[in-house]
């Protein structure tokens, strides 16, 4: 893939540059004696990718896909003669970026793929481009012929990915995706292919955990590879890069080439092509990304809906950069799941037995902690043998005492103002968001979603059910079924419907929370679902002479409207819900969850806001 850092060189050593918005004939571009650049590669192997999309902002809203912007705003900053724009079965944004880019001075050519894929109109649509450079077709079929030597190679890249586990997922993107525009060098990217491919061959096979399948849109985040594989699993299917390689067009003429070629076309003939790899590939799962404010989001339900057979997480991100903690807590919980399902282990091991009979007898003259460090508190539960104590500590009041300067001082005082005396050393375990950084405590982390699950199925006894979390700033529903999980939603875009919400609503209200907790007949209806923006809502709502009561119990339904969707999509056959966390204090919201949920059974646990804390230590003594 050619960065934004070889512009000025290829400038120089290629006059007639052709931007490029998505993948297209690029024959036709070759054969007309231009170099085609990919504006998306262009964009997001930038360094200084922030500064494009704020530089952005004054052609197009903020609101708009990060792609869009990056996209736009290097062919207008570069400066390109002119760009290639795919008007039909791609953006949904390329129509009004057409116009921007000719009000910036940059000729534009408009292409559209028929979204009927009717070979007709994509052949006159690919002869109009070869009548527009005046060349000829058979000029693009000598173009492609040798192209296809290339694609020859990506094609074994592919197979050696998926068939014998020599080539890495990240590699396997790099090399399909770039592609697109073969580097705007073809003679220099086939060198570049054929030498790794001769260097691949020669590597051992390592078998991974999973199997993964990338489906959507290439992701924006830069480390989303590397750390697929430092969970020990590898992405061999990369859905969308396959496709801008054109290696299933080998053979074919330019024009049935680009029938084939399925991105464009409506999301049917996709899902062909990804219900073939999932057998072909033998994939474990499938991680679907989508893009913010993408209308290809669309898709993650038909996805869902059409491929039953495996389990699939969907991942969705805005601007360039790393994976954040929530979307790694998303990945590896996912992860976790998927491999013990794979491994069909049970998650008690005796299966005549409850999980806390189990843990029961693993805790004999054993002394074991639990930390969950959330975003707005930190829960520590102990356990010596049977006999449990716990601790509720504000977050930052808890990094600023225990989580710097020495380790082995702290630790010690984080165990004394604990526990107290103790007779002997402390197995720690950690989960939440922080849970990497208790490793000061010598602590072995372990997913949030699994740790829920296990501390629920503990305090309740039961195997089968529902889990809804409501933490200080996301939401999760987890499906448990025979004490494991089955399925789960996160909800961590936005702060709506948390916990933090509900105080902020206190705060504006100048109300205690016990006050809203009480408050849940006849609730207001509340549109705004941001937090931020929510302020204003009530106070209209105040102004306009609404009960403050009433207000309170649309606060608190809000919350309920946020989760609903979640609780549908994970429902438990038993038909009982179990509710942890600060929110399972709220007698308003577990009202509104009776009146309005559909779950016939709604169970509190005692506690609720240790769950994941104790979870943690179940979790490592009945599953790892």
């Amino acid at each position: 893939m050619i960065s934004i850092n070889d512009y000025p060189h290829l400038l120089n050593k290629y006059k007639l540059l052709t931007g490029l918005s998505s993948t297209l004939p690029i024959e036709v571009i070759y054969a007309a004696g231009r170099f085609p650049v990919d504006l998306n590669n262009i964009f997001i192997t930038s360094k200084n990718t922030d500064e494009i999309l704020k530089s952005a902002h004054n052609m197009l809203s903020r609101t708009i896909c990060a792609w869009t912007l990056g996209v736009l705003t290097e062919a207008v900053s570069l400066k390109l003669p002119e760009c290639v724009i795919v008007t039909e079965g791609d953006c949904a944004h390329t129509i009004p970026m057409l116009a921007i880019l000719r009000d910036n001075g940059i000729s534009t050519i408009p292409f559209e793929f028929p979204i009927d894929r009717e070979f007709s109109k994509i052949k006159a649509e690919i002869l109009k481009l070869i009548k527009h450079y005046k060349i000829s077709v058979s000029d693009c079929e000598a173009v492609k012929e040798k192209f296809d030597k290339t694609r020859m190679i990506l094609k074994e890249i592919d197979e050696l990915t998926y068939k014998e586990n020599k080539v890495t997922g990240f590699e396997n993107h790099l090399f399909l995706i770039s592609a697109s525009d073969f580097e705007t060098s073809p003679d220099e990217f086939h060198k570049k292919a054929l030498k790794f491919l001769g260097s691949a061959r020669k590597r051992q096979s390592e078998k991974p955990e999973l199997r993964i399948g990338y489906t959507g849109m290439p992701p924006i985040f830069s480390n989303f590879y590397d750390y697929i594989s430092s969970l020990g699993c590898e992405i061999v299917f990369n859905e969308t890069q396959k496709q801008f390689s054109l290696i299933d067009g080998i053979g074919l003429d330019i024009f049935h080439a680009y029938q084939n070629y399925t991105y464009p076309y409506t999301f049917s003939a996709r899902l062909k092509d990804i219900k073939k790899a999932v057998e072909e590939r033998e994939l474990d799962c499938l991680i679907h990304y989508v893009q913010s404010f993408c209308f290809h989001q669309i898709e993650d339900k038909m996805l869902r809906d059409g491929i039953k057979n495996i389990p699939i997480l969907t991942l969705e991100g805005d601007r360039p950069g790393i994976l954040n903690e929530n979307d790694k807590l998303k990945i590896e919980s996912f992860v976790t799941n998927v491999i013990k399902s794979k491994k069909k282990k049970s998650a008690v091991t005796d299966k005549s037995k409850s999980i806390a009979q189990v843990f029961g007898k693993s805790l004999k003259n054993k002394l074991i902690a639990g930390i969950d460090v959330g975003s707005r508190a930190v829960k520590v539960a102990f356990f010596n043998n049977e006999k449990i104590s716990y601790r509720v500590f504000d977050t930052m009041d808890f990094i600023i005492k225990y989580m710097s300067g020495d380790s082995s001082e702290i630790k010690n005082n984080f165990e004394f103002d604990v526990f107290g005396p103790n007779d002997g050393p402390i197995e720690y375990y950690s989960t939440g968001y922080g849970r990497y950084k208790a490793r000061i405590f010598d602590a072995t982390p372990i997913p949030e979603i699994q740790c829920h699950a296990a501390g629920a199925c503990y305090l309740t006894g039961l195997n089968d059910f529902t889990l809804l979390d409501i933490g200080g700033q996301d939401m999760k529903a987890i499906e448990v079924r025979s004490g494991e999980v089955h399925g789960f939603s996160m909800n961590d875009k936005c702060a709506a419907g948390s916990g933090r919400y509900l105080e902020n609503m206190a705060r504006i209200l100048k109300t205690p929370l016990e006050k809203l907790a009480s408050c849940h007949e006849n609730p207001v209806p509340l549109s705004v679902t941001c937090a931020t923006f929510g302020e204003t809502e009530v106070i209209c709502k105040l102004m306009e002479g609404v009960n403050i009561d009433e207000i309170l119990a649309g606060v608190n339904y809000t919350v309920y409207a946020r989760v609903e969707p979640m609780l549908d999509s994970h429902r438990s056959h038993t038909g009982t819900l179990v509710v942890t966390s600060g929110i399972a204090l709220n007698k308003a919201f577990l009202a509104i969850l009776k009146k309005n949920s559909g779950f016939g059974r709604i169970i509190v646990p005692e506690n609720p806001q240790l769950v994941g804390a104790i979870g943690a230590c179940v979790y490592a003594k009945t599953i790892l």
